[in-house]
């Protein structure tokens, strides 16, 4: 019996380690594209071994795709921070207040999330030509937190309603008021699906490409939008594409690493509860 217990773990084990390769196999071919010269980069039959270059990184460097990750980077902190502030009062009040039309309403926010982008950034562009927000960042912004916010809602709304509401009669029957109890009780323990949900809303900002291209110009663009530039009259420069593609990985990695245990949390709770 122990035995087929140890068989059997060894099956799953490698069975892991074969989906892990294979979902990591176009990422670790892209990190040794970085390091490759031009000349073997599509070379038959492919040469596995040659002399690591610096030459992709430089150009790059030399092109200015520093300031657009950082732009990318600002872009996706600042709406991301809206969302939290509006998006939280916005889901607990759905949650937990009776509105008129509540339903209605909530899935006039959601259908606004179905909609195609090129749907919505028309309207954006000629609101924004209007009132002179078109090429800056704050009108970027503003675009990036519209089309998330509907999103953080729908996926906090489950949350706000698996919390324990008895707390909140509680703290109301001590004398507490509504924002005491949202600012003490409900947004502790809100905490692990406000950083889930807030770092999925990251992730769409900082892939996102149509709103930023209509909308930012030449004035605000982040890394999607300059990756382009990387396409010229010789051909696509594939070298400096993979550092690009490898540098936009890291701030991802790094945000989920650095919370996973909340992720993690957020994501559980949502999902047996919900």
């Amino acid at each position: 019996m122990e035995q087929k217990s140890s068989i059997g773990l060894g099956l799953r084990t490698a069975a892991a380690v074969i989906c892990a390769l294979i979902v990591l196999f176009p990422v670790l071919w892209m990190v040794a594209m970085v390091f490759k010269p031009a000349d073997v980069m599509f070379a038959r039959p492919t040469v596995f071994f040659y002399t690591p270059t610096l030459a992709n990184f430089a150009y790059v460097i030399e092109q200015g795709f520093v300031n657009n990750l950082i732009t990318s980077l600002a872009l996706g902190i600042f709406s991301t921070i809206l969302v939290v502030i509006i998006g939280t009062p916005a889901a607990y009040s759905f949650a937990r207040f009776e509105l008129k039309a509540k339903e209605d309403l909530f899935l006039f926010i959601l259908a606004s999330r179905m909609a195609p982008p090129v749907c919505l950034v028309i309207p954006f562009y000629l609101i924004y030509a209007k009132v002179g927000l078109l090429d800056t960042f704050v009108g970027l912004s503003l675009a990036y937190m519209t089309f998330n916010l509907s999103f953080y809602v729908w996926v906090l709304r489950s949350f706000c309603r698996d919390l324990p509401v008895e707390l909140e009669e509680a703290a109301i029957l001590e004398g507490w008021s509504k924002a005491q109890v949202f600012r003490r009780i409900v947004f502790p323990l809100l905490r692990n699906g406000i950083v889930a949900t807030s770092v999925l809303c990251f992730i769409f900002a900082w892939n996102e490409f149509l709103f930023a291209f209509m909308l930012g110009g030449d004035s605000v663009q982040p890394l999607p939008v300059a990756i382009p530039k990387l396409i010229t009259a010789q051909g696509v420069r594939w070298g400096e594409v993979a550092v690009v593609g490898v540098v936009s990985l890291i701030p991802v990695l790094a945000v989920v690493v650095l919370l996973q245990r909340h992720i993690v949390r957020g994501l559980t709770m949502g999902a047996v509860k919900g």
